[in-house]
Parts: structure tokens; C-alpha cells; sequence
């Protein structure tokens, strides 16, 4: 079994590679336990950095939650148990522990290279990685660094609140409305056959489009 703690050294002290050695698994499967464990991860292309004096500064370790899974080990494997979510009174406001969240959060750590290495699209497409166990975003190449911005301040602003931002775990029931790729919907907008309805159409080629959020509360999110 390892702490978060001591997991948190192990990352910052060697590539994810030799840290995947160490428990016998895969580098992507490292990288899971530390984004279920709230460990930052040093960004591709840090050791190369690194190793000219060239590196990034080290993020702190976040404040474990009372909620955030401390350990893991091989023997209980990846999971997040459902989290219960009792009733509030209609206009209540949520709590949680307030702090101030800065930086890059990890849900967008390593992203743009996966957004960069995904498949081939044509100019003004909507980017598509190959790697799903991603932060839900619908960019252009030429839209990707402004999306990944506005998700980043998001997440922080949300966390700052004492708001959760996570990627949901396998138990949990998550469904997120269908994005029109065309500049102009191609038919009028209605219900298709699986209940989606388009939600997105610009006239004038926005290369930023809507984000589906996954977080342990309900957001509203209105694009002007």
C-alpha cells in the first residue's frame, strides 16, 4: 500500500515510467491513481526540462478532503464508491471547505498533448484524442488553448467553493447532451431517437464550443 504522500514524492522524484515499474503497472494506470488520489504529476516533457534546469515549479500537494481516498495498493484496484447525496432544502447554498484553488488543475494537466495526438482532423474540425478517460472538452485546434483555459478557471473557481471536479467513476450515471460539428445545423432542430437534441450552432465559426463539466454537483453553464 502506498499514501498519497508518499506517492506525491515518487512522482516528483522519478519519470512515471520507473513509478509504474516500482507497482507493475502501466504508466496510463499510474496516471489514474494519481488523478483518484489528487496527486499532480509532473507534465510531459518535464524530466527533459529537468534535466537542463529548465523545469516548471513543483505544485504543492492539495489538502486531502474528507471524501478524497488517501491510499492504494494493487490488491483493491481502481474504483470510487457512489457518493451518497442527501436531500437540501430548495435554496440552499452547498458546503464543503472553502479555499482559495490556483494553478493548473489536474484534470487539464497533460491534456493538450492528448488533444495534439489524437486523430487526424481537418482545419476547424473539433479535435478528437484517442484517450478517453479525459476531461470532456470540444475544441478546434485553433479554439483548444482558450477551452482548456476557461475549464481550468472553472474547476478552480468550483473547488474554491469546496466543490469536487473529478472524472466520474464507472458506477456513477452520467449522459451529456449530443454537439452539433457543423457550423449550421444540417436540419432543424429536434428530438432524435435517442432523446438528445442538438445543442450547439453558431453562424459565424466559433472555435470554442460547450464542455460537458462532470462534478459532484449540478452546473449551469450559459455560453454568450
Amino acid at each position: 500500500m502506498v499514501l498519497r504522500e508518499e506517492l506525491y514524492t515518487l512522482v516528483w522524484s522519478m519519470p512515471m515510467t520507473k513509478v509504474a515499474e516500482k507497482f507493475k503497472v502501466s504508466g496510463s494506470y499510474m496516471a489514474r491513481v494519481c488523478s483518484i488520489l489528487r496527486v499532480p504529476r509532473p507534465e510531459r516533457g518535464y524530466w527533459a526540462k529537468f534535466a537542463v534546469g529548465k523545469a516548471p515549479e513543483q505544485p504543492k500537494l492539495p489538502v486531502a478532503q474528507p471524501s478524497d481516498q488517501t491510499s492504494w495498493s494493487q490488491d483493491e484496484g481502481l474504483h470510487l464508491p457512489p457518493r451518497p447525496r442527501p436531500a437540501k432544502p430548495p435554496g440552499s447554498l452547498p458546503t464543503g471547505i472553502k479555499r482559495p484553488v490556483t494553478g493548473t488543475h489536474d484534470l487539464i494537466l497533460g491534456a493538450r498533448e492528448h488533444f495534439d495526438a489524437g486523430r487526424k482532423v481537418d482545419e476547424g474540425e473539433y479535435l478528437k484524442p484517442y484517450k478517453k478517460l479525459l476531461v470532456d472538452v470540444t475544441a478546434s485546434r485553433a479554439g483548444l488553448e482558450k477551452a482548456l483555459s476557461f475549464a481550468n478557471d472553472l474547476f478552480n473557481a468550483l473547488e474554491s467553493k469546496g466543490h469536487r471536479v473529478i472524472i466520474s467513476a464507472p458506477s456513477e450515471s452520467f449522459s451529456r447532451p449530443r454537439i452539433e460539428e457543423h457550423e449550421l445545423p444540417q436540419k432543424p432542430q429536434r428530438m432524435t431517437t435517442s432523446g438528445a437534441v442538438y445543442c450547439w450552432g453558431t453562424s459565424g465559426g466559433s472555435d470554442f464550443s460547450p464542455t460537458q463539466i462532470k462534478s459532484t454537483i449540478p452546473v449551469l453553464v450559459r455560453h454568450i
